[in-house]
């Protein structure tokens, strides 16, 4: 029993054990613990975290615009002004007031006007009196003339008293055209004046409305190189046209006689008609931006718009009326598992057979302009099996379409050539069910600026539950709905616009790879 108390170091030798499988369950659990972690933040798609999100197909009307604002003006704006200057002495209308063609608007003093007149007057009296007094000088030199001709004839005075008599008779009859010349130019001078003294009377150059008043009786208007302006008349108020401006980009979109569509402040909940009337050619510049000024004219019912408003409009430049479109979004989304079938397509993508993809060291051989192989294996990054079919259902495609164009003559024609855009199409579509579905996205996406075939896209339609592709073809587009023209999509069909089960992060994976890997507890 003693020996059996005595012998302590046997009880103690084992504690240490029971302390590392201890730390094994701890460390065990903390793995355990770390790898459910790993998995709610970073392997776990969110598959049920958010339904899709879908919009009816249904048909409606597109319509294609520009935007631009301005400021509405009259049609025929005219500035009545002083060519004279005085002191006004009366002005007969105002702000609003309806004016006729040649009615009087205001007065200026007329008093230094009426003496100039009558000055004129006085030396056109004058000059007339010059001209008697010139016929009779000349009436007396002619009678001189005949004098002494009668005695030279008789040769009873010599040739030198002929000619004296001959020279006075010439200086009279040149005074007497000086006279009357002086009498012409009074005369002018007359007129002149009685001109600035009608000035002194402002009139109405138009029928119209007076829509601004610079003058108040009292005033003085002085005239000089400029004319001072007293009334601004509008013509007619019933059609008013707007200066638009529109940027130097959309400009080349617009063109004379489409419609436009605008609203001002003053009336928000209204529409407004119009149409572009002039495209004028001279280019305002504003902390460098170009853009250019569009004139739009307007009916005016009721003379609602007023010179001066601040017009936002829209230039219609497509309008396509109960037409089947999608969503813009509808075209945009991808499933989470494409993008990531995608995603794993690019990283196992290798080179082509023409060298690296561009933007490389090197440019892949034979992909300039116009080498559509080269253009497609480089973007679809096709593995060798499908290079071994696809290569040379494109390579017999390019091949025919050349013999096309040589058999054109090599002539370009305006708006590409539709013989070897077929050629071309028909080609994509015997390759597109040898593709993946990450390349099948990249062909439609590339299909028309290499073939021509018309806008290509794919859609995702909800059905039982899950997403189906469907391609479409497309048309015109407004900005949130796209026309669509081909294809197997109809009306009441669900496409998906968002939402749906997330693409797993490959670099999140790899995140929680590395700290899955390593640790040691």
């Amino acid at each position: 029993m003693s020996a059996t108390l005595s012998s302590g170091p046997g009880p103690v030798k084992q504690r240490p054990r029971r302390r590392n499988r201890r730390s094994w369950i701890i460390g065990g659990v903390g793995v355990l613990l770390l790898a459910v972690a790993v998995w709610f933040f970073f392997l776990r798609g969110g598959s049920e975290a958010e339904p899709y999100r879908t919009e009816a197909v249904r048909t409606g009307d597109l319509v294609r615009s520009v935007s631009a604002s301005g400021t509405l003006e009259a049609l025929v704006t005219v500035e009545v002004g002083s060519q004279i200057s005085g002191q006004v002495t009366d002005v007969l209308v105002d702000y609003n007031d309806r004016v006729r063609r040649g009615q009087v608007l205001a007065r200026l003093d007329p008093q230094n006007q009426r003496s100039s007149v009558e000055q004129s007057q006085a030396a056109i009296v004058s000059a007339r009196a010059g001209i008697a007094q010139a016929e009779a000088q000349v009436a007396l030199a002619q009678a001189e003339y005949d004098r002494q001709k009668f005695l030279f004839d008789r040769q009873i005075i010599a040739r030198a008293a002929l000619d004296a008599a001959e020279a006075s008779l010439r200086t009279a009859r040149a005074n007497e055209q000086s006279a009357r010349a002086q009498v012409r130019q009074q005369e002018a001078q007359l007129r002149s004046n009685q001109a600035n003294l009608g000035r002194t009377t402002i009139t109405a150059p138009i029928d119209g409305i007076v829509i601004d008043r610079q003058i108040e009786p009292g005033q003085t208007v002085a005239s000089g190189l400029n004319v001072a302006v007293l009334f601004t008349l509008a013509q007619d108020l019933s059609r008013v046209q707007a200066l638009v401006t529109v940027d130097e980009a959309d400009i080349g979109s617009v063109r004379v006689g489409q419609t436009v569509r605008f609203t001002v402040d003053a009336f928000p909940d209204d529409s407004f008609n119009g149409q572009v009337t002039q495209i004028r050619v001279l280019p305002t510049t504003e902390q460098s931006v170009v853009a250019y000024t569009v004139v739009v004219e307007a009916e005016n019912t009721g003379e609602r718009l007023l010179p001066g408003m601040t017009a936002n409009a829209d230039i219609i430049l497509e309008e396509k009326r109960n037409v089947l479109r999608v969503p813009n979004a509808a075209l945009r989304f991808t499933p989470g598992d494409v993008l990531a079938e995608q995603q794993a397509g690019r990283a196992r993508g290798g080179s082509s057979p023409f060298g690296p993809a561009a933007g490389g060291g090197n440019r892949p051989r034979g992909s300039g302009r116009g080498n559509i192989v080269a253009t497609l294996v480089e973007e679809l990054r096709l593995d060798p099996s499908q290079q071994a079919t696809v290569l040379p259902i494109l390579e017999k495609a390019q091949q025919d379409m050349r013999a096309q164009r040589g058999a054109g003559g090599g002539q370009r024609r305006r708006g590409g050539n539709p013989a070897a855009a077929a050629i071309l199409n028909t080609a994509l579509d015997e390759i597109k069910p040898l593709l993946r579905p990450d390349q099948q996205a990249i062909l439609e996406t590339r299909r028309m600026s290499l073939a021509g075939g018309g806008n290509r896209g794919v859609v995702w339609v909800l059905r039982d539950g899950a997403p189906v592709r469907v391609p479409v073809i497309t048309g015109a587009t407004d900005g949130s709905y796209t026309e669509v023209i081909g294809g197997e999509l109809k009306a009441g069909d669900e496409v998906i616009t968002g939402g749906g089960p997330r693409a797993p992060d490959p670099e999140a994976q790899s995140r929680a790879a590395r700290m899955g890997g390593g640790g040691r507890f």
